[in-house]
C-alpha cells in the first residue's frame, strides 16, 4: 500500500490542483448548474479548501512513507550484514549434515541386513563403526547451530554421549570376551545410526528455515 501511494500520490495532488485551476479559469458554468439561488462560488471555495488541505498533506505523507521505507531497507541491510556469518554457518551445516546423513543411511541399511557371527572380530567391527560415527557427528558447526541459530529437539551433546556410551558397552564386551553379546552390539550400531540420522535431519530443517528467512530478508541486496 505504501509503495502504491508513493508511486501515484503525486497524481492525486495534481488532479486536485488542476481542478481548482480550471474552476478559476473557466468560471462557474462548467462546474455549477444554473439557478439564481445557488451559492456556487462559496460552495466550491469551501470544497476546494478541504481538497487543498489534502493536497498539501499528500507530499508530507509521501515523504514520511518514503523515509519509513528507507529506514526499513537500511535496517534489513544492517541485519543482513551482521548475520551473514551465521548464514554461512547454516549453509555449511546444512550441506555437511546432508552428506553425513547419506553415509549413515547407507551404513544403517547394510547393518540391518547383516548377520554378524559371534566372534571377537564382530565386536571390533562394531566398535570401529561406532567410533567412526562419533567422529562424523562430533563437528563444531553442529554444536554452533544450536547456540547461534536454533535448538534441535535432540541436542548435539546428547547424540555424542549416547554413541560414547554404546562404544564403552561394546568395548567392555570385547575386553571380557563376551562374544554372545554380538547381537546387542549390532543393535547398538543400528540404534546409534538411527539417532544420528534423526539428529542430522533436524540440523537440515533448522538451517533450511534460517536460510529461507535470511534470503527473504536480504532479497533487496541482490
Amino acid at each position: 500500500m505504501q509503495e502504491q501511494w508513493g508511486r501515484w500520490g503525486w497524481i492525486i495532488a495534481l488532479v486536485v490542483i488542476v481542478m481548482g485551476f480550471l474552476r478559476l479559469l473557466y468560471g462557474r458554468e462548467p462546474f455549477c448548474a444554473s439557478g439564481p439561488d445557488e451559492h456556487c462560488l462559496r460552495e466550491w471555495t469551501s470544497a476546494l479548501g478541504g481538497w487543498a488541505a489534502v493536497a498539501a498533506a499528500i507530499p508530507t505523507v509521501w515523504f514520511l512513507s518514503r523515509q519509513v521505507r528507507d529506514a526499513e531497507k537500511h535496517h534489513r541491510t544492517t541485519v543482513g550484514i551482521q548475520t551473514r556469518p551465521t548464514y554461512m554457518l547454516a549453509k555449511k551445516a546444512a550441506e555437511t549434515s546432508a552428506n553425513i546423513k547419506a553415509q549413515c543411511e547407507e551404513t544403517l541399511a547394510r547393518w540391518q541386513s547383516a548377520k554378524l557371527p559371534s566372534t571377537l572380530s564382530s565386536l571390533r567391527e562394531a566398535v570401529e563403526r561406532l567410533k567412526f560415527l562419533r567422529s562424523l557427528a562430533d563437528r563444531t558447526e553442529f554444536a554452533r547451530v544450536q547456540t547461534e541459530i536454533e535448538f534441535t529437539h535432540m541436542r548435539h551433546e546428547q547424540l555424542i554421549d549416547s554413541i560414547s556410551v554404546a562404544i564403552q558397552d561394546v568395548e567392555r564386551d570385547l575386553e571380557e570376551l563376551t562374544v554372545e553379546r554380538v547381537p546387542i552390539a549390532r543393535e547398538a550400531v543400528i540404534e546409534s545410526h538411527k539417532n544420528a540420522i534423526m539428529y542430522l535431519q533436524q540440523i537440515q530443517d533448522v538451517c533450511s528455515r534460517f536460510i529461507i528467512d535470511f534470503d527473504r530478508m536480504t532479497e533487496h541486496l541482490r
